[in-house]
């Protein structure tokens, strides 16, 4: 979000890129705007946890091998039996990677410099929040991180960064009465740019909701 004394062109509100990065390190890559959740059930189903994976594996028991035991004659004693083929190594389990936090992106305007939801806003998380009271996610704690573009400030954007987490943090719990213990609300400013070749894109300008677990 740019600061004070940066000209930028005259419209309402900007928007606020709520991100589903699931791109650092194992976590999945940031959705694109056009394919965002944007109705109660898009938002259930990307926040909620996959279910567990049907256990495909065998069963672990041992296997065994018949031997086939010849008899001789009395003046003959029988052959040893050959000796059995030793088991093939058993490979190394893979190291099971961590599932990445389910998150979401979909846009929220604010007022310009500002942390003031306007009324579209204010719809999409109306949407949000019947999806955060659902019973697939009731269980669940939500971090949401505010996000600014590269332009102005950096300490003017970390602040602001909070206020707008905050704000979208302070409409959930007053209209959907989601616990704020559920809720926690952080800000990262211009420190994590979406798009760092382009500082001041609208993209940069997002905040983050990931589901914690619960």
């Amino acid at each position: 979000m740019g600061t004070v004394g940066v000209l930028r062109p005259a419209f309402a509100g900007l928007a606020l890129l709520l991100a589903l990065p699931m791109a650092l390190g194992g976590v999945a890559a940031a959705t694109e705007p056009t394919s965002a959740p944007t109705t109660t059930e898009d938002f259930i189903r990307a926040l909620r946890p996959d279910a567990p994976a049907a256990d495909g594996k065998p069963d672990g028991k041992p296997r065994t091998r018949g031997l086939a035991l010849s008899t001789g004659s009395a003046a003959e004693p029988a052959a040893p039996p050959p000796a059995p083929a030793p088991a093939p190594a058993a490979a190394p389990a893979a190291a099971a990677k961590p599932k990445a936090a389910p998150r979401i992106s979909f846009q929220v305007e604010f007022a310009f410099n500002s942390a003031e939801l306007t009324p579209k806003a204010a719809g999409i998380l109306d949407e949000l929040g019947r999806a955060l009271t659902s019973p697939d996610l009731a269980a669940y704690r939500f971090q949401l991180t505010g996000h600014t573009d590269g332009v102005g400030n950096p300490d003017y954007n970390l602040a602001l960064s909070k206020r707008r987490a905050a704000s979208v943090r302070d409409y959930l719990t007053r209209s959907f009465g989601v616990s704020s213990n559920r809720l926690v609300a952080i800000g990262r400013g211009s420190q994590q740019l979406l798009d760092p070749a382009n500082p001041a894109s609208d993209a940069n300008r997002r905040v983050e909701i990931v589901n914690l677990g619960s």
